[in-house]
């Protein structure tokens, strides 16, 4: 028999490169993101529930399940959640997935493998298993007990040990998620604009060429402003910095990340250099 199918909406994260709740944030309309995720969760699972951390003191409408260690990151929803119901499978997301929908969480349910412990989508980077968007099956409560163990925090590498069904997306940015001010810039922009494909040249300075094996590259992309196309390559050509980091000059002038992008402009990235 199929165990049923409940929703856990992670919203546990200390948002630090945020710098405020990630969960409270509203990207388009109404709905903050915490409860635009429930809202979502509640259209495709029988029951779904906020995983909040451990030392969270406040109140919610929602139903929460809240972590049974600290600082364990999404493995700590998860454990906690198998926890409080040891045979039911949990479709787990994130709450900072501005660009999630409905139809796509339905495929995932449609897809569904209950004789795998895990189905999920893959990376539109980098073709890995993302975790965060995953329907986890009873089957892998133990292996999540001895991950934990081992002191496994990272909730990509656990989903990559187990036995499961991966899928393409149906819709390439459906994941695509805010960790800082400058991503919810661009997922406000896309949400109110729409995307629109560019060309764009790029140019490296520094330990970014090392990266990439190259000086410069022309490219197509969908992104609005320049986090946007910094967060598709740091993913897509594994770039060892965080955009912090860096600093940028669209068309031969230093400007913000949140400046938009037009067709055929030349954007340069430039890392720390020793000295200075």
């Amino acid at each position: 028999m199929t165990p049923p199918l409940h929703g856990l909406l992670l919203a546990g994260g200390k948002s630090r490169r945020m710098g405020s709740d990630k969960a409270e944030l509203v990207v388009e309309g109404d709905l903050s993101l915490r409860d635009r995720g429930l809202q979502l969760l509640d259209a495709v699972t029988t029951e779904t529930r906020l995983s909040i951390a451990q030392d969270d003191q406040r109140s919610y409408q929602s139903s929460t399940i809240r972590d049974l260690r600290p600082d364990a990151g999404p493995l700590a929803g998860l454990e906690a959640a198998f926890q409080q119901a040891p045979g039911v499978a949990w479709l787990v997301t994130a709450c900072d997935l501005p660009f999630l929908t409905d139809s796509v969480l339905q495929f995932l349910r449609e897809a569904r493998d209950p004789d795998r412990a895990a189905t999920c989508f893959t990376s539109r980077f980098d073709g890995k298993p993302e975790p965060l968007c995953t329907i986890y099956e009873p089957s892998a409560a133990t292996a999540l007990t001895q991950a934990l163990a081992g002191k496994m925090r990272c909730a990509r590498k656990f989903l990559y040990s187990l036995h499961r069904r991966d899928l393409d997306l149906p819709d390439k940015s459906a994941l695509d998620n805010c960790n800082r001010p400058e991503d919810l810039e661009e997922a406000r922009l896309t949400l109110r604009n729409g995307r629109t494909t560019k060309t764009i040249m790029v140019e490296y300075c520094g330990i970014l060429r090392e990266d990439t094996g190259a000086a410069t590259e022309e490219l197509e992309t969908t992104a609005v402003t320049a986090a946007g196309l910094w967060e598709e390559l740091r993913m897509a050509r594994n770039l060892s910095l965080e955009l912090e980091a860096v600093r940028i000059a669209i068309n031969d002038e230093f400007r913000p990340w949140s400046h938009p992008l037009a067709h055929r402009d030349k954007l340069t990235f430039f890392p720390p250099f020793a000295g200075g």
